[in-house]
């Protein structure tokens, strides 16, 4: 069962924002572009990969995609009663060889080579995590194991003669199911009830992302504010009689700030203070209050 789908990452929208509030002629937004660029490919990746997944059986297999644990965020966690298996994505290309020796991967791409060992360091890391977030909420001990898919499409996976425990732990996206199915086999003694599963699950669903990501040294001084026109995209709208009017164009429009609104929260985070987000709009403190009632329904 998929409790929990992959959403289009707060990241990637705070960078579509600044992007569009932004003077292309600034030097960082090329550089903005670019990133916003690498991460749509990214998640559409990701997406790709996650589906693999759907055909688990549903009364065995708890899947959770863009999980946020403590101070990070997992690609993916698989819980069951007999374990929580964390999914950990790697968006290498060409051909990747496990080196179970020095816990890396060896990428050959381009008549190169190059060693890889972040993605095993990183699921070994959010392992020890996850754990200690489990103890600090008393929940029942599972073993906690990882498994790194290999989701770009150009992705080819050479597996050595001789295997290893680590090199069990890597497959491409479309073995991701086998994979799953056969370490779930390798614990197949049922650790938790109903009751300590169903609190598992509820503890996991309480997780959320943190707003407010923004990883680019832009003042704010150097964005537009005000509400952007639906039609020419200009940011000179006021508000009027309940209506706001482009003074460039003249559209007018009953809610053109839901999209400054939802703006506002993605580049200063949900706990921004409310003088912020009249300075971002560019009304004042009553028509703010207003405006946002009206945006919550």
């Amino acid at each position: 069962m998929i409790v929990k789908q992959r959403e289009y990452p707060a990241q990637i929208r705070a960078g579509e924002a600044l992007l569009e509030r932004l003077p292309k002629r600034h030097p960082l937004y090329g550089q903005i572009a670019e990133d916003v660029k690498k991460w749509r490919a990214k998640y559409k990746r990701e997406k790709r990969a996650d589906r693999f997944l759907e055909i688990l059986p549903s009364d065995q297999f708890h899947v959770y995609h863009a999980l946020p644990i403590a101070n990070t965020c997992l690609d993916g966690l698989i819980l069951t009663r007999n374990l929580v298996l964390i999914i950990g994505y790697t968006h290498l290309s060409g051909v990747i060889f496990p080196d179970p020796a020095f816990s890396q991967l060896i990428q050959q791409k381009g008549g190169k080579e190059k060693g890889w060992p972040e993605p095993f360091a990183r699921l070994q890391k959010q392992r020890e995590i996850l754990c200690t977030w489990a103890r600090m909420r008393h929940l029942p001990e599972l073993t906690l194991e990882y498994l790194l898919v290999l989701c770009h499409e150009e992705a080819e996976l050479k597996m050595p003669v001789v295997n290893s425990a680590d090199e069990l732990k890597i497959c491409p996206a479309s073995q991701a199911v086998y994979k799953v199915i056969k370490m779930q086999d390798t614990y197949s003694q049922p650790v938790l009830d109903s009751k300590h599963f169903k609190k598992w699950h509820k503890h996991l669903l309480e997780c959320h992302e943190k707003s407010g990501i923004f990883p680019w040294p832009v003042d704010q001084s150097e964005w537009y504010t005000g509400v952007g026109c639906p039609v020419c995209r200009r940011f000179e709208m006021d508000f009027n009689n309940g209506m706001w009017h482009c003074q460039v164009c003249g559209h007018t429009s009953k809610d053109a700030h839901r999209k400054a609104i939802e703006e506002f929260y993605l580049l200063f985070g949900q706990d921004a203070p409310d003088e912020a987000l009249c300075s971002f709009l560019r009304v004042d403190a009553q028509t703010a209050a207003k405006i946002v009632r009206e945006a919550a329904h």
